[in-house]
């Protein structure tokens, strides 16, 4: 997935992105609070795209509904007689949208904004600034999301692109290609991610801009072969799966690496069958893959709230926000607020440890990654697709700005 750092963010996949009015709504089900587990309830908001293309990603609400479940089943926050109310908010691929998602979580003082996916996190940022509201666990894809003091997120649009670049380090690239849709977005986004690192790193990288409604990939896939062996693919799922059956034709061999699940989920690698063998992804996250107590948990619950819901990154980024937000105002001073959550988060030595990303102090390892200033997730498992599944591949990389030549 690429993303630019200032401005309106666009579709990366070069989609059209659906205007529509914001549906806000209170949590019900297994998101809601329960009104015996505690004497006192506070409130919560899920928000990003949850039914708008290129981003439909039902899947962070679903999360975000699991993870609330699984705080209240356990006493709620932690010494505080607290229990956890959701409200959902969808942006509908909305600037509008998010700004009004923005409006409902101040007048309804929330105390978090969780597990956001949004191309529009630059709407809502400044009004959760203004009432001292913590964004945690969003991905950081617009300017704001990746420099204010109140946005703590683990992954970004950019961030993938260090342990990447990382790990091609010692192929036999010969120039690295990023394919991904034509867009403005995307040009920036490899001058301000892409080609900082590549310098330090002393490697040669280009892009391969195809237009938006490419279906013949024959043309592309030529390209990238007469540049080198190491191709990153940046657009949607469906471009990648054609671009890795044209890369086949090629009869060359191609070390292949997508952005993330989310560009890249194992959907598509069932669809590409043996095709898709040896594609990598790196993330910050445990996927299922691992075994990781707390993954195959945060898996279990949200498939107890839907049975259909898919697993990818932005599923366990929703889940483990949820478990940060508990674990940041458990750790406060006081009744559970923005204020103290946002406190508790901003002050050195509280560590977070949900079993889903590595442990972490966010006063200490914001920074590691300086184009993306506010990214947490410094550490990077890297996966391998086997048949279907994206499996660990090797020891986590650890990433410093020192490592990356910053």
């Amino acid at each position: 997935m690429i993303a630019m750092k200032k401005g309106l963010v666009a579709a990366i996949v070069g989609a059209t992105v659906a205007i529509g009015l914001v549906a806000c709504s209170s949590g019900t089900g297994a998101g809601s609070a329960s009104s015996d587990s505690a004497k006192n309830s506070v409130k919560i908001m899920v928000f990003g795209s949850f039914s708008q293309p290129p981003f439909p990603l039902a899947q962070i609400e679903t999360a975000a509904k699991a993870a609330v479940a699984h705080v209240n089943a356990a006493g709620g926050i932690a010494g505080k007689d607290t229990s956890v109310e959701l409200i959902s908010c969808d942006d509908k691929m909305s600037a509008n949208g998010a700004t009004a998602c923005g409006r409902q979580a101040v007048q309804e003082k929330v105390a978090a904004v969780v597990g956001a996916f949004s191309l529009f996190g630059d709407g809502i940022l400044p009004l959760l600034e203004a009432a001292d509201i913590p964004y945690i666990n969003n991905v950081a894809i617009g300017a704001m999301d990746s420099t204010s003091e109140h946005s703590f997120p683990v992954m970004t649009a950019g961030t993938p692109m260090a342990p990447i670049l990382t790990w091609l380090k010692d192929k036999d690239c010969g120039t690295i290609t990023l394919a991904a849709p034509e867009s403005a977005q995307a040009t920036q986004s490899f001058k301000a991610y892409f080609e900082p690192l590549a310098k330090n790193l002393k490697l040669t990288g280009t892009m391969v801009a195809y237009p938006g409604n490419t279906t013949d990939f024959t043309s592309v896939a030529q390209q990238i072969a007469d540049n080198g062996s190491c191709v990153i693919y940046g657009g949607g799922a469906q471009d990648s799966a054609a671009l890795i059956t044209a890369l086949n034709q090629t009869g060359k061999e191609f070390t292949q690496i997508a952005l993330s699940t989310i560009a890249f989920p194992e959907s598509t690698l069932t669809q590409l069958g043996a095709a898709g063998n040896g594609v990598m992804v790196f993330s910050p996250f445990s996927l299922p893959s691992t075994g990781a107590a707390a993954t195959k948990t945060a898996v279990e619950e949200m498939k107890a709230v839907d049975a259909k819901v898919v697993i990818d990154e932005t599923a366990l980024n929703s889940y483990a926000g949820v478990l940060t937000f508990a674990q940041a105002a458990a750790k406060g001073d006081g009744a559970v607020t923005g204020a103290s959550v946002t406190k508790a988060l901003q002050t050195p030595g509280n560590v977070i440890d949900t079993g889903l990303y590595a442990a972490t102090d966010f006063t200490k390892v914001t920074g590691f990654f300086p184009p993306v200033p506010r990214a947490a997730g410094n550490i990077f498992q890297a996966y391998i697709a086997k048949d279907g599944t994206f499996e660990p591949e090797g020891k986590p990389l650890e990433l410093t700005a020192e490592s990356l030549g910053f």
